[in-house]
């Protein structure tokens, strides 16, 4: 045997050791890596986190309203329906006011219609289709819903409560014409729209879900915002 092979097989000899000596032998019960992006591998919470928060009060406005008027509306919903919580409410219709712009700019009447009236939701899908007919198209981000006020409220005659309350809100929004054009808005400029919505439900229904039943421009803006119909 020439004397370079042997050389060479004696070097690759030692190299086959030296890495069993680091890297060691696979043999079939070593611990995977868990993968970072898994959730079912993520740590777990500690379990001895106490909540500190205060409790809610039912039944009690956490925050002043526009006037006293409806915060005397708010009494008379919270006597008639002991489950009626003020902040929760504002959460909810913050919620629900995100949901129906972006359901509306996107056209998704089946959203819409589980959570408007029948006459708001007529009117939304009439506008809807209208846009559609000329080949338009909205797009729509709500950034944020920086203040929901409560302007006026209260249980009419039919024992309908209702609430009605302003939105000021952080948008993004593009309307395009059949070729692509922007009609309105702009896809990198954030605006501020203003709207007021009334929310209403039967007291004497056991359904606890609140529907949006008339839409009000409150405000004009410069810079326009996602045009949504007055309705109701």
């Amino acid at each position: 045997m020439p004397t370079d092979i042997l050389i060479y097989m004696i070097i690759a000899a030692v190299m086959v050791v030296w890495l069993r000596n680091v890297l060691g032998t696979r043999h079939g019960d070593e611990r995977e890596r868990p993968n970072p992006f898994d959730k079912a591998n993520q740590p777990e919470e500690p379990q001895d986190i106490v909540d500190i928060r205060p409790a809610r009060e039912v039944n009690k406005p956490a925050e002043p309203t526009t006037n006293g008027t409806a915060d005397a509306g708010l009494v008379q919903i919270a006597l008639a329906d002991k489950n009626f919580d003020v902040p929760t409410f504002k959460e909810n219709a913050a919620d629900a006011f995100s949901i129906i712009v972006m359901a509306f700019a996107d056209g998704d009447k089946e959203t819409l219609k589980d959570l408007c009236t029948t006459e708001v939701y007529n009117s939304f899908a009439a506008a809807i289709d209208e846009r559609s007919s000329k080949g338009e198209k909205i797009s729509t981000e709500i950034h944020a819903v920086r203040k929901t006020d409560i302007v006026a409220a209260g249980v009419d005659s039919k024992k309908t409560a209702y609430v009605t309350v302003r939105f000021t809100a952080d948008e993004t929004y593009v309307v395009e014409d059949d070729n692509g054009g922007i009609i309105a808005g702009h896809p990198d400029r954030v605006t501020e729209m203003t709207d007021k919505w009334t929310f209403s439900r039967s007291i004497r229904s056991n359904d606890p879900r609140w529907f949006l039943s008339k839409t009000e421009d409150d405000v004009i803006e410069e810079d326009g915002k996602t045009p949504l119909p007055d309705a109701g």
